[in-house]
């Protein structure tokens, strides 16, 4: 029997939900439910080696048989048995190459079907009768499919009624005795019954819990949705809030326009030359577009005078680093970006501010910034001096390793500034 796509099965079960949420369902409702299979392809693949050695009992059995047979002379008998013994070489050889399963389970369905018309109707041995009356209901249900199982097995009661129950009784009552011909029908059509109620409960009783993982699945997957679309929402608003205070502080000084972008983007290259992963490097990013925020508390007068600083205004430049951590350190999202913000300006040898941090002391983001906030401030004109030329800046930094800067954060600059990725 071919199996139903995915989409197929599922348009089956929903077409008849309401219906299995019932306690009562109708003959029709059950036979729907018992179209949709509740063994997937995958999951026969998954289960080969069952069906191998299904496959491979029936072959033994049936040639233990035919032997025995041929050996009494019974050349019929021998014959269907060799040919249920073949049907089990079908089986044995789909399960192992995982391909015509079905087609080997039908195979074997109609070579069973004409063994036990030819054992019923020549009264072979009565005995078997009592095996298929065990195996028949069950085996073809579970091993194939429930429907497919039931009809077979109705076939088989109809044969023995017809045997049994009609003129053709007196053409077989010489096999049978008169007590198995009237009860033995009976007998099967009680086994018939339980047997094909116990699988339809099974079966259908596998598809509400099938439906419910489904469904179940299919909600997980919709609130995950939306908690992934809710948690891209807020990175969004955190990216646009983090731009948004980055050219606040720009647009205080004409002349450092852009420079929170920049020195944001040469952190990022030197951060991943250091060997960054990238969302540490996406976090780098974001806490150096931060990192002069503080400078939001320094008076325009004081940002933008174009001579030299006294020393009173000096010290409320450098207070900028303590005003970007206050700001920043209230958000427990932006605790990275607030260390930036106040430990930019250290120095490597620990004569920085506002803390004078020594060397690891001072947390790897901040000495990242360090190194690009420079270059770029060297980069650019100032209300206080033209930009320096390309060289100058170089050698400035070259200057600075292990005294202003990290040394491997200013190595991992000079060779990014070597691949050309700064112009």
């Amino acid at each position: 029997m071919g199996e139903p796509s995915t989409d197929t099965d599922r348009e089956r079960m929903a077409a008849s939900s309401a219906a299995g949420e019932k306690s009562f369902m109708t003959p029709a409702e059950v036979w729907r439910w018992l179209s949709v299979p509740i063994r997937s392809a995958k999951s026969r693949r998954d289960n080969h080696l069952l069906y191998f050695f299904v496959g491979l009992a029936v072959l033994v059995a049936c040639e233990i048989l035919t032997v025995m047979n041929y050996l009494q002379d019974r050349g019929v008998v021998t014959i269907t048995t060799l040919l249920m013994g073949v049907g089990g070489v079908f089986i044995a050889l789909a399960a192992w190459r995982r391909k015509y399963m079905d087609l080997a389970l039908r195979a074997t369905m109609v070579l069973c079907a004409a063994c036990f018309t030819y054992y019923a109707a020549r009264g072979v041995n009565e005995g078997f009768a009592i095996l298929w009356t065990l195996v028949i209901p069950l085996a073809f249900c579970y091993f194939v499919e429930v429907r497919t199982g039931i009809i077979f097995s109705l076939y088989f009661l109809a044969l023995l009624v017809v045997l049994f129950y009609t003129p053709l009784r007196g053409y077989v009552a010489a096999s049978y005795t008169e007590t198995f011909m009237t009860r033995f029908p009976i007998l099967y059509a009680i086994n018939v019954a339980l047997s094909s109620l116990a699988m339809i409960q099974y079966h259908i009783a596998t598809l509400r819990n099938r439906r419910y993982d489904e469904t179940l699945e299919s909600e997980v997957r919709a609130q995950t949705a939306v908690a992934e679309q809710r948690s891209r929402r807020i990175e969004t608003m955190s990216v646009e809030l983090v731009e948004t205070l980055a050219a606040a502080v720009d647009a205080k000084d004409r002349y450092t326009i852009g420079h929170a972008r920049r020195v944001a983007d040469y952190a990022a290259l030197i951060g991943r030359e250091l060997g960054l992963a990238d969302d540490e490097v996406g976090d780098l990013t974001k806490e150096a577009l931060l990192h002069d925020v503080g400078k939001i508390s320094v008076p325009d007068a004081v940002l933008n005078k174009p001579g030299r600083l006294d020393d009173e205004e000096y010290e409320t430049i450098k207070s900028h680093t303590v005003a970007g951590f206050s700001i920043l350190g209230k958000s427990e999202a932006l605790v990275g970006a607030a260390a930036v913000a106040r430990w930019h300006h250290e120095r490597f040898d620990g004569s920085g501010y506002p803390d004078g941090l020594v060397g690891d002391e001072i947390p790897l983001h901040a000495r990242i910034v360090a190194v690009a906030d420079a270059y770029d401030a060297m980069c650019s004109d100032r209300v206080y001096r033209p930009r320096l030329p390309e060289q100058i800046v170089r050698g400035e930094l070259l200057a600075g390793r292990g005294t202003q800067f990290d040394p491997e954060c200013v190595n991992a600059f000079m060779r990014v500034a070597e691949t050309g990725l700064l112009d």
